[in-house]
């Protein structure tokens, strides 16, 4: 068990501190438990890290688990960049045999699945009804006791301190390793100093970074030199090192904050021409379906029963995900920029972003779209 224990942490510390490359694991099926005919089958993409999260949430409830093709990559990246599609769903409950262990064909997806997989396509070609269960697997044994019913807290994103701490951990990790690679081979005693340097910086980044008003790049890429030149000095080190930490601590500053608002879960990209686009609502193609209520991460909806229809409530926390524009069934909900210029529905489903936050990766829905678009 001890072994175990530490082989667990391990991994988790490793596949934490470099979640920006693929971690995966053998994807298929997993028995949760001691699942039966009629137990709950969970759907996950193949990121190492999120199979052993998912697992241990479920420790004491019986269910099948099936692990679809994802790159290695986590859920939400891999939806939004075609990794996690609606042909690696379908693929992955044809190929995993939980089709001849259980007796439904009913599956839960992880809701941050929703920007790639579309459901109705699922049931179309798979003849399996999928649901968007909760954004954290943690939630996932309460939502099954609710009877798949999702409260307001399961389908929400947070960034609170634990989720601020991994992404630092995430960047700090591999820049930390940038940084002490030519610092052993020219001046090894700088290295410790160096790495702790980026660890600060990367922590200040995603712990108060976004609570900073306007201009808070300007602001950090000028403090954090400043800072680290002051505590150098008072360490007492020549000019070289006053230099070096002046140069490594910008560099450090400029990169977590490039796309800082497009690497959280609580903003879109701000670097990128997505930026300009904002969500629209069609009122009279809408028809209170409600999956945009479903699968939106900033509860930017609220259901309107009364009239059949949803609003777009809180339109300021978009963060332009476009998992309400893919599950839409009547096509009501596009992007549009300032100037009157639309993102039909059918490109959002069909392109997923890039590196570089362009939609020019093709997941193979629909035919005869353009090869890019600038919607991101």
């Amino acid at each position: 068990m001890i072994p175990r224990a530490v082989s667990d942490f391990v991994r988790d510390a490793l596949q934490t501190g470099f979640r920006l490359v693929p971690w995966p694991t053998e994807p298929g099926l997993r028995a949760l438990g001691n699942p039966g005919p009629l137990s709950p089958v969970l759907v996950t993409g193949n990121f190492d890290l999120t199979v052993r999260r998912v697992m241990r949430a479920m420790r004491g409830v019986d269910a099948w688990l099936v692990v679809a093709p994802s790159s290695g990559i986590n859920v939400w990246c891999a939806a939004s960049g075609g990794h996690l599609s609606t042909h690696q769903v379908i693929t992955a409950l044809k190929t995993s045999g939980v089709s001849q262990r259980v007796r439904h064909r009913r599956a839960i997806l992880p809701q941050l699945a929703a920007t790639g997989v579309i459901a109705r396509e699922v049931e179309r070609r798979a003849h399996w009804q999928v649901k968007f269960g909760p954004v954290y697997a943690r939630d996932i044994p309460r939502y099954l006791a609710q009877h798949e019913k999702k409260s307001e807290d399961m389908r929400r994103v947070r960034f609170g301190l634990p989720e601020r701490l991994e992404m630092a951990a995430s960047w700090a990790t591999p820049m930390a390793l940038v940084a002490a690679i030519p610092s052993l081979l020219l001046r090894p005693a700088w290295t410790p100093a160096l790495v702790v340097l980026v660890g600060v910086i990367a922590l200040a980044v995603f712990t108060i970074y976004d609570r900073v008003a306007a201009r808070r790049r300007r602001y950090l890429i000028a403090a954090a030199p400043l800072t680290a030149v002051a505590a150098t000095a008072l360490a007492g080190g020549g000019t070289a090192a006053l230099i070096t930490a002046a140069l490594a601590s910008a560099a450090a500053a400029a990169v977590l904050t490039y796309d800082y608002s497009g690497s959280t879960p609580i903003e879109g990209g701000s670097h990128f021409r997505e930026a300009r686009w904002h969500i629209k609502l069609d009122f009279d193609r809408c028809k209170g379906v409600y999956f945009c209520w479903q699968v939106c991460p900033e509860a930017c909806f609220d259901q309107r029963p009364d009239i059949g229809k949803v609003e777009i409530s809180r339109s300021d926390s978009c963060i332009r995900c476009g998992a309400c524009v893919v599950q839409c069934p009547t096509d009501a909900l596009y992007f549009e920029d300032g100037g009157g210029r639309r993102i039909e529905p059918e490109t959002i489903r069909r392109f997923k972003l890039n590196l570089l936050g362009r939609r020019s990766v093709r997941v193979g829905y629909g035919q005869g779209a353009p090869a890019s678009t600038d919607s991101g």
